[in-house]
């Protein structure tokens, strides 16, 4: 398979939109769109033309910038189909399970319910990546808005079951927040948080 080009895009306080390009096909497909100008920015700064746009919940810091992208480019929007009143724009509806093209690469749908009850992650099993948005973080899970901690260990499991190698993009920048919080659950990530911070 051809080298896709990957940009992660800060947005917001603490956001990650990501890009990935296909060079052989021009194509681009944004995943999440928490805000319009840091991302049209990335696009326009590497010469990039949006084609599709995954949405992985409805929360507003993942689609605020989801009309203003969609109809500046005419990107096809996926999303889940369990949260469909709630994005606009959807042009696909997706459930667990399903496999999708997007922008000519493979992609499957993981149902993630916990954070929200239609959050979905994104698979792109011929490339090795996986797209958790809220779902999974590098030192936890998001918080739960719309499920219980029994609905949210089985999303953790079914994301713990992909190959080992696979490389997980996250919807937030928690690293060095997370260890920080006064909870005592995170006192050892607080440590290492510290040993992080000195190295």
């Amino acid at each position: 398979m051809e080298d896709i080009q990957i940009a992660l895009v800060p947005c917001l306080s603490d956001n990650y939109a990501v890009l990935l390009h296909v060079p052989s096909t021009g194509a681009t497909i944004l995943v999440d769109a928490p805000a319009p100008q840091p991302i049209a920015q990335t696009l326009t700064r590497n010469g990039w033309d949006l084609t599709c746009i995954l949405i992985t919940h409805h929360h507003s810091d993942h689609i605020d910038g989801l009309m203003s992208l969609k109809s500046a480019s005419n990107a096809t929007v996926v999303g889940p189909a369990l949260d469909q009143n709630r994005i606009p724009g959807i042009d696909v509806a997706v459930n667990d399970g399903d496999e999708i093209n997007a922008s000519g690469l493979a992609v499957k749908v993981i149902a993630t319910p916990g954070h929200t009850s239609g959050h979905i992650s994104f698979w792109f099993p011929d490339m090795g990546v996986v797209f958790t948005a809220d779902s999974l973080f590098a030192l936890g899970c998001g918080r739960i808005f719309e499920g219980t901690p029994e609905i949210m260990m089985t999303s953790l499991k079914k994301l713990a079951a992909l190959p080992p190698e696979t490389r997980v993009f996250c919807g937030h920048e928690y690293t060095l927040s997370t260890p920080a919080s006064p909870s005592p659950s995170t006192r050892p990530t607080r440590r290492w948080r510290t040993g992080c911070a000195r190295s």
